[in-house]
C-alpha cells in the first residue's frame, strides 16, 4: 500500500505535465498553468535535460513562457508511474512520459525527487532520459 507522501507524489507527476500540456497547446483560458506549474518546483530545482543539459528553475520559466501555445497539437501521457524510494517528506519516483504531436510520439523514462511540504509536492529534482524509437 502506498504512504500519503507517495500518492501526492504520484498525483503531481500526472497533475505537472497537464499542466505543462495545457501551456505548450494554448488550450488554457487560465494563466494559472503556469503559476501553478512553477509553483511547483522548488527554488533549487534543478533538471539534467534529454540532451544532457543542466538547467534550473530560471531556463524552465523562460521555456514555458517561450514555448507557451507553440504546440497545438501535443498530448502528454503518463504511465509506469513507480516509487523508487520515500520517506514522510520525499519521494523518488521514476515514470515514462510520452509525447504524441501530430501523428508522431516520442518518449522518454524520467526520474523525480519530488519534496513533500506541508502535505504539497516540491519537485527538487528531474532527469529525463530519451527512450530510443522502435
Amino acid at each position: 500500500m502506498r504512504s500519503e507522501a507517495e500518492l501526492i507524489a504520484h498525483h503531481s507527476v500526472v497533475e505537472l505535465h497537464q499542466w505543462i500540456e495545457e501551456i505548450f497547446t494554448g488550450r488554457t483560458d487560465r494563466p494559472s498553468a503556469l503559476e501553478n506549474l512553477m509553483s511547483s518546483f522548488s527554488r533549487e530545482f534543478r533538471m539534467v535535460t534529454t540532451a544532457g543539459q543542466h538547467v534550473g528553475l530560471c531556463d524552465i520559466e523562460t521555456l514555458f513562457r517561450t514555448l507557451a501555445g507553440a504546440r497545438p497539437t501535443l498530448r502528454i501521457a503518463i504511465n509506469e508511474c513507480e516509487t523508487l524510494l520515500s520517506s514522510d517528506d520525499s519521494v523518488v519516483c521514476r515514470y515514462k512520459e510520452t509525447h504524441h504531436r501530430e501523428g508522431e510520439s516520442s518518449s522518454r523514462r524520467s526520474l523525480a525527487v519530488i519534496d513533500i511540504i506541508d502535505g504539497q509536492p516540491m519537485w527538487r529534482f528531474l532527469q529525463e532520459t530519451a527512450i530510443a524509437a522502435d
